[in-house]
C-alpha cells in the first residue's frame, strides 16, 4: 500500500539550517534580513504551490488566507495559526504563540539579563524576517499581491523576573493585501 503523506524535514536538520542561516544573515544587519526575506518568500512559494497542486484554485482571498492558517501553517510550521483577526478591509493579523521556529531561542551573550533579551529578541526578528517571507510568498504564489510585517512576541518579557521563567517566543504576521490585486482587489 502507497503511503499519501509528503515527504518531511527532520526537525533537527531544519532548527540547525535556520540557525545557521539567520546567524550568517543577521551579522550583515538590515541588507541581511531583505536577503532572510527574500529567501523565505521563494521557499513559501514553493511550497504553498506544492501543498496546492491537487486542489481547486482559490477563488476569493478569503480562502487564501484561512488556507493559509490551517492548512499552510499546519504543514510547514507544525501546528495551526493560534489567532486571526481581520478589519474586513485587507488587513489580516496572524498569531502564532508558541512558534516553532524561535523554540529553541533564549536569551543569550549579554553582560546583563536586559542585554541578553535584547540580543535574543534582536535575534527572534531575523528568524521573523524569513518567516514572513515564507508567509508573503506563499500568498502571493496563490494570488494576493501583499505585504507581510512581523513581529516577535514574548509572553515571558513582561513577566519574567529571571531567564530560568523564559516561554518560547510567539510571532505576529500583519499581511497587507494591496489594494485592486489579486482575485478583483479588495473591498
Amino acid at each position: 500500500m502507497a503511503s499519501t503523506s509528503r515527504p518531511s524535514v527532520s526537525a533537527s536538520a531544519m532548527s540547525y539550517l535556520l540557525l545557521v542561516m539567520v546567524r550568517d544573515y543577521h551579522e550583515k544587519g538590515k541588507a541581511g534580513k531583505a536577503q532572510l526575506e527574500e529567501m523565505g518568500a521563494q521557499l513559501g512559494a514553493r511550497l504553498a504551490e506544492r501543498y496546492t497542486k491537487d486542489r481547486p484554485r482559490f477563488t476569493e482571498h478569503t480562502e487564501v488566507v484561512l488556507w493559509t492558517c490551517k492548512e499552510f501553517w499546519q504543514e510547514t510550521f507544525g501546528k495551526r495559526v493560534d489567532n486571526l483577526k481581520t478589519n474586513n478591509r485587507g488587513v489580516y493579523v496572524l498569531t502564532d504563540v508558541a512558534f516553532k521556529w524561535m523554540s529553541g531561542l533564549r536569551p543569550f551573550g549579554g553582560d546583563t539579563e536586559e542585554e541578553s533579551w535584547a540580543l535574543m529578541m534582536a535575534h527572534a526578528d531575523s528568524y521573523g524576517a524569513f518567516a514572513g517571507g515564507v508567509v508573503r510568498g506563499a500568498l502571493e504564489s496563490l494570488g494576493l499581491r501583499c505585504s507581510v510585517s512581523q513581529e516577535p512576541t514574548s509572553q515571558s518579557a513582561a513577566t519574567a523576573t529571571s531567564i530560568e521563567e523564559f516561554k518560547p517566543l510567539g510571532c505576529k504576521f500583519t499581511v497587507r493585501l494591496a489594494a485592486g490585486l489579486g482575485f478583483g482587489g479588495v473591498a
